[in-house]
């Protein structure tokens, strides 16, 4: 839509107009938007400079502080082996005197009959209880033999068995070997 104001000026398109300023607004609104960013980046820029700084300070500290840990240590070693070498010579140069009373040995004396005598009781009733399981077993072995349940061989008995079953496996053996 053009406005016309004579035939000599060329008419003024309104909507390129508008499009424009739409365009310019929007520009200057991106523009100061791009700022602001440019302002944080600036700012982000500088913290992290400031951080590097720093962490390159800690580095250094820590150098230090490792120099002087290692220092420490071999300090501390030297300490250890001092005590220990001390420890050995009060051992090495250190008589001790002991003594015991008539009235000590006595107690102990008493100790020892007392534990003799819980030790004795105790091995009594396992000894009981020993040949009590002994003669059940007996019993229990008798009743099983009475009604010929179990068999028991001798070791002569034992091995003219095994002979016997050897012959009979290669009797049989041979006996099938000529059949076929």
């Amino acid at each position: 839509m053009g406005i016309g104001k004579s035939r000599g000026t060329s008419p003024i398109n309104v909507n390129d107009m508008l499009e424009k300023v739409e365009i310019n607004q929007q520009i200057e609104t991106e523009k100061s938007e791009v700022d602001k960013l440019l302002v944080e980046i600036r700012e982000a820029k500088e913290t992290l400079i400031k951080f590097n700084e720093d962490l390159e300070k800690a580095i250094a500290a820590e150098s230090h502080i490792e120099g002087e840990l290692k220092a420490a240590v071999g300090s501390c070693d030297n300490i250890v082996n001092c005590i220990c070498n001390a420890i050995v010579k009060a051992e090495r140069d250190t008589n001790f005197k002991a003594t015991i009373t008539p009235e000590q040995l006595a107690q102990l004396r008493q100790l020892i009959d007392r534990s003799i005598e819980s030790w004795t009781s105790v091995l009594a009733t396992h000894r009981a209880e020993q040949t009590k399981l002994i003669a059940e077993h007996e019993s229990n072995m008798r009743k099983i033999l009475r009604r010929n349940e179990g068999v028991w061989l001798s070791n002569f008995w034992a091995k003219v068995l095994a002979f016997s079953f050897l012959i009979y496996t290669l009797v049989a053996f041979l006996y099938i070997q000529i059949k076929t």
